[in-house]
C-alpha cells in the first residue's frame, strides 16, 4: 500500500497542551504495533493517521515525540527499514517510560495513603500499619533476585516468610521478614513515624517467630516489648528523638551492653512477669 506523506502527517498549527491528558489509548496502540516484533510501513501509517485524528495526543507525551519522528520519516515520501527500526526503538523507550511513570504515580499515591494510615494508627496496640501497596524488594544475599512484598497484610514471597511467618494474623509483628522491613522503610516517612513503631521498622530486626508482643504505656508515649524465646527480650522505644532497640536477658537479668532505656527497671520487671522467667 502506498501513502503520500501529506496523508500520513499534517502540519497544522499546534494547540496548547492539556495538563490532564491521558495517554492510555496511544500507549495501547503502541503496544499493539510492537506485538509481532517488526514494524511495517502500514503500521507506521496507522500510527501517523491516529495522531492526525487526535490533536491533543500529539501535543503531549508520548505523542509529541512520535509526531516529530513520523514527520521526519514521511518527509521524503518513502519509509525505509532503517526508519522503521528507529520508530521501533522509540516505541520500546516509550513502553519503558510508561512503566516508570505508572510506578511513580502508584508510589506517590501509596505515600499519601501511608500518611493517612499513620495518622489513624493506634500506638497502644502491638500491630503493624497495613498499607495498600505492593512492591519488589531486592534480595540481600542473592544478586538479581527480587521478592514481591505486599504491605496490606504484610506478606513477602521470600522463603523466610513463606516457611515461618505467613501463618500469623494480619498485622502481626512476626510477619516482618527483612524484605517487609525494607518495604516499610521505602514507603513510611520516618519523621512521621514516632514511638516504638519507628524504632521497630528503622532497626529492621526480623523477630523470632515465637515472640509474643505487648505495648507498655510510658510517658510521653509507648514502649514495645517482646517475650524471650532465645533468652533475650526485645524493647523498642523512641527517646529524645532517637529510635532505639534494646535487648534484655531474662536469664542473666541484664541489659545488652549495659545500655537500658528510661525506666529500665520497671520494663525489666514487666518482661519477667510476662515471660514467667521462661528461657524457651
Amino acid at each position: 500500500m502506498t501513502h503520500t506523506p501529506e496523508a500520513a502527517i499534517s502540519f497544522s498549527q499546534r494547540p496548547q497542551s492539556m495538563s490532564e491528558y491521558d495517554p492510555t489509548d496511544l500507549l495501547v496502540l503502541c503496544d499493539s504495533i510492537l506485538e509481532d516484533g517488526e514494524i511495517s510501513g502500514d503500521e507506521a501509517y496507522e500510527l501517523a493517521q491516529w495522531l492526525n485524528d487526535h490533536h491533543e495526543a500529539r501535543h503531549n507525551w508520548p505523542g509529541e515525540a512520535l509526531f516529530l519522528l513520523l514527520q521526519q520519516i514521511w518527509a521524503d515520501g518513502k519509509v525505509t527499514k532503517t526508519e522503521l527500526r528507529q520508530l521501533g526503538r522509540m516505541l520500546i523507550r516509550i513502553r519503558k517510560e510508561s512503566v516508570k511513570r505508572l510506578t511513580e504515580q502508584t508510589t506517590k499515591h501509596a505515600f499519601l495513603r501511608a500518611e493517612e494510615v499513620l495518622e489513624a494508627f493506634d500506638h497502644s496496640t502491638a500491630r503493624l500499619p497495613l498499607i495498600p501497596w505492593v512492591t519488589q524488594i531486592k534480595s540481600q544475599s542473592e544478586k538479581g533476585l527480587r521478592y514481591d512484598v505486599d504491605l496490606s497484610l504484610p506478606a513477602c514471597s521470600c522463603p523466610d516468610f513463606m516457611s515461618k511467618r505467613q501463618g500469623f494474623p494480619l498485622g502481626h509483628l512476626n510477619r516482618c521478614c527483612k524484605h517487609v522491613f525494607d518495604a516499610y522503610r521505602k514507603i513510611l516517612p520516618m519523621d512521621y513515624c514516632p514511638g516504638w513503631l519507628g524504632a521497630f521498622i528503622d532497626n529492621g530486626w526480623p523477630p523470632h517467630p515465637q515472640c509474643d508482643w505487648w505495648v507498655l504505656p510510658m510517658a510521653p508515649g509507648y514502649v514495645l516489648a517482646s517475650t524471650a524465646p532465645t533468652g533475650w527480650a526485645n524493647v523498642y522505644t523512641s527517646q529524645d528523638d532517637e529510635a532505639e532497640r534494646y535487648g534484655y536477658n531474662v536469664v542473666e537479668r541484664r541489659w545488652s551492653y549495659g545500655e537500658e532505656p528510661k525506666e529500665g527497671n520497671y520494663i525489666a520487671g514487666v518482661i519477667h512477669r510476662v515471660c514467667g522467667n521462661r528461657q524457651d
